[in-house]
């Protein structure tokens, strides 16, 4: 345990150096908060897909294996051409342990993501292998929607003008800030970020 946390100290040692070195001359940082390591309700609508997309892959896999376990009961020998059709069923099967793994995937993120607000725009550093900065300027900024949970926290969703890459490859024309603990700090300096001329 312990170790754990000495690398997720060293990790948000790492984001809060990287966040200090992208600051320009005369930027400065209005709000920041890490991402919290939190499972979403919402997260778990793709289990309507995952789940009967894993079970049919799990199901072909066994009845492909049963039916080469058979013949090479009789006539001896498969070979590798029999061993074929239930290989084919394991990427089915990975894809659909993914999907199933999906909700849970802000607890691997923990500590990893980093946002920040700046008189100038919105940063996103994102702490895999490699560090990832997106930064969104204020010119791009348009839609802004609050979600708030009871307990402060929450997400900041981001319509922008021009789509962006994120850390994972996926383009897209909105951004995320959240969830994180104190989201009405991180609402207002989105908020008065956007209306800048």
């Amino acid at each position: 345990m312990s170790n754990a946390r000495t690398m997720h100290g060293t990790v948000r040692q790492r984001l809060d150096r990287a966040l200090i070195s992208e600051l320009r001359e005369g930027e400065t940082i209005v709000w920041q908060g890490m991402k919290l390591a939190r499972v979403e309700p919402k997260g778990f609508a793709i289990y309507l897909f995952a789940i009967p997309w894993t079970a049919f892959a799990l199901f072909w896999t066994a009845i492909a294996a049963w039916g080469t376990s058979t013949m090479s009961g009789t006539d001896g020998d498969v070979g590798l051409i029999g061993w074929a059709f239930p290989l084919f069923g394991t990427p089915f099967i990975l894809i659909g342990l993914g999907m199933l793994a999906t909700p849970f995937v802000p607890l691997f993120q923990r500590g990893r993501i980093l946002f920040a607000i700046t008189q100038q725009r919105v940063l996103k550093l994102s702490m895999g292998r490699d560090l990832t900065v997106n930064s969104i300027p204020a010119s791009r900024i348009g839609d802004i929607v609050r979600r708030e949970s009871g307990d402060g926290s929450g997400s900041v969703e981001l319509s922008l003008s021009a789509a962006f890459t994120d850390f994972n490859g996926k383009t897209s024309k909105h951004m995320s800030v959240g969830r994180v603990g104190d989201i009405k700090g991180a609402y207002e300096a989105v908020l008065e970020l956007s209306q800048q001329d």
